[in-house]
């Protein structure tokens, strides 16, 4: 089960631990098809633009509401359906350590702010300890946006993970 908690004011954070090799979730992480595969929550798409996976690398994409209820959420907060994001890799340690560092500046009528996501990587017996650590949203209402968003994204991670294994299985 994948459970949110505050681990500060300012963050908050989901744990999850995966049968799988630590690579296949680094390249989850890391790689353009391993992105779009799961990095879009449910009713949504996602395209990576760049991918420049270096200290300062790019990391900018395009999220797209494509399910009814998530058009609608959108509207209701008169956001348009489709979202620009840029983003860069602030902190890679391989297999290890990953920080990105989202350009919060899509939001019609808020400021720019920065948005960091920190992800931990631990290789346990043949598992891997995931933590993932994201700071809150100025706005209480895209804060929990942000913790339906996540927690849904990790449930498709977790899809993208047994795909990968079911691949790796195959002949």
């Amino acid at each position: 089960m994948v459970q949110a908690s505050g681990t500060g004011a300012d963050s908050i954070s989901f744990e999850r631990v995966y049968d799988a090799s630590i690579e296949d979730v680094w390249a989850l992480w890391t790689t353009r098809e391993g992105l779009e595969a799961w990095f879009a929550p449910e009713g949504m798409r996602f395209e990576v633009s760049v991918l420049e996976l270096r200290v300062g690398g790019a990391f900018d994409h395009v999220m797209t509401a494509v399910g009814a209820e998530e058009i609608a959420y959108m509207a209701k907060l008169n956001r348009p359906p489709t979202a620009w994001v840029s983003a860069r890799f602030i902190e890679i340690v391989p297999h290890r350590r990953l920080r990105i560092r989202f350009d919060i500046d899509f939001v019609p009528g808020v400021e720019s702010y920065p948005y960091d996501m920190l992800v931990e990587l631990h290789a346990e017996a043949g598992r891997v300890r995931m933590i993932l650590t994201a700071d809150r949203h100025p706005d209480p209402e895209m804060t929990r946006g942000a913790i339906a968003g996540l927690t849904s994204q990790l449930q498709r991670f977790e899809l993208a993970i047994a795909a990968r294994a079911t691949q790796e299985q195959q002949p």
